[in-house]
C-alpha cells in the first residue's frame, strides 16, 4: 500500500497527489481545467483558482487521490458522517468516510478511496484500474 504523494504548493490551498491511487476519473480535469490540466507540466495550478473552488472539486475526487491542505485559514476537508460504499463497473468500490485502512503494518487514514473489488489490482487494497486491462 502506497502512501507517497507529490505536493504543488499554492498561496492559500496545498494540493496533494496520490498517483498510485488515481483511476482518472476526470472530476478533477472536468471541474477546474485552468487548475488541472494534465497538458501542461506542473499539471496542478492551485492558484489559478479560488481555494474554496480547488476544495470543492478536489472534493469529488472519488479515488482520493487529491487532498488538500487549507493555508488560509479556512477548515479542511471533513469525513461524511455516514460511511457510504458505492460499487462501480468493473468491480471498483468507492468509498467514503472517516477510514482507516490497514494493510499489514500499514495503516492510512482518508475520507475517499477507490477500493479493487476485482482482485488484480498491483496497488491493493486499491484500484490501479487493472480490470480494464482485463476485459
Amino acid at each position: 500500500m502506497d502512501n507517497e504523494y507529490k505536493v504543488y504548493h499554492g498561496e492559500n490551498i496545498e494540493v496533494k497527489f496520490h498517483s498510485k491511487r488515481c483511476i482518472h476519473a476526470a472530476k478533477c480535469v472536468k471541474g477546474l481545467p485552468e487548475v488541472f490540466d494534465v497538458s501542461k507540466r506542473p499539471w496542478v495550478s492551485p492558484d489559478q483558482a479560488l481555494a474554496d473552488d480547488v476544495a470543492r472539486v478536489i472534493e469529488r475526487c472519488p479515488s482520493g487521490a487529491l487532498e488538500y491542505v487549507r493555508k488560509d485559514g479556512e477548515a479542511g476537508e471533513q469525513p461524511q458522517a455516514e460511511t457510504t460504499l458505492d460499487l462501480q463497473p468493473g468491480h471498483v468500490m468507492y468509498i467514503r468516510g472517516n477510514l482507516t485502512i490497514k494493510n499489514g503494518d500499514e495503516t492510512i487514514q482518508l475520507n475517499r478511496a477507490a477500493l479493487c473489488g476485482c482482485g488484480h489490482s498491483h496497488n491493493k487494497p486499491f484500484c490501479d484500474n487493472e480490470h480494464e486491462c482485463r476485459s
